[in-house]
């Protein structure tokens, strides 16, 4: 992987990309005898065209650090996550919430119920019209509080409490 991100450095710098194609040139010239690559004019043997902080020779060119932090388009990220939300927001105000859901079966305090034969609580979709609302929800052990009247869980999870005038 760090050859390929070199190769990449060297491809996208004019500077780099010179000096490498002046290396090549020469490594492929046929005056060129050595089995070793060779240097471009003026480098030093235990340096390449990529060294941090090396010269490139006759050219001048002063390599800059090869590793730069990534840049975040920060700006943009902001930008577009307010456009999100903004589309959020404009979406929840115009569109219809939908079906209140059907009952789960799972007794909790505000749910309508109806009464089973043998005295069980059942929880019912509410209509608005004479329901039977669950005020508290307590344990086989525990008192309803007030003018309400307990009722087993169909499930059996505990009693729920629901208004003696209705």
């Amino acid at each position: 992987m760090h050859d390929i991100n070199e190769a990449y450095r060297v491809l996208i710098d004019p500077g780099r990309r010179a000096l490498y194609d002046t290396e090549l040139r020469s490594r492929t010239s046929p005056s060129s005898t050595s089995s070793s690559p060779s240097r471009p004019p003026g480098s030093s043997s235990g340096s390449t065209a990529t060294d941090v902080g090396g010269t490139a020779g006759a050219s001048g060119y002063v390599y800059t650090r090869p590793y730069e932090p990534a840049r975040v388009p920060w700006r943009t990220l902001l930008v577009a996550g307010a456009i999100a939300i903004a589309g959020i927001l404009v979406i929840a105000q115009f569109t219809d919430p939908g079906e209140e859901p059907p009952p789960d079966g799972i007794l909790r305090v505000g749910d309508c119920v109806m009464f089973e034969a043998d005295d069980d609580a059942r929880e019912v979709r509410c209509t608005g019209e004479e329901d039977l609302v669950i005020r508290a929800f307590v344990t086989f052990d525990g008192t309803c509080p007030g003018l309400t009247e307990p009722h087993r869980d169909q499930l059996g999870m505990g009693v729920a409490c629901v208004d003696v005038g209705r």
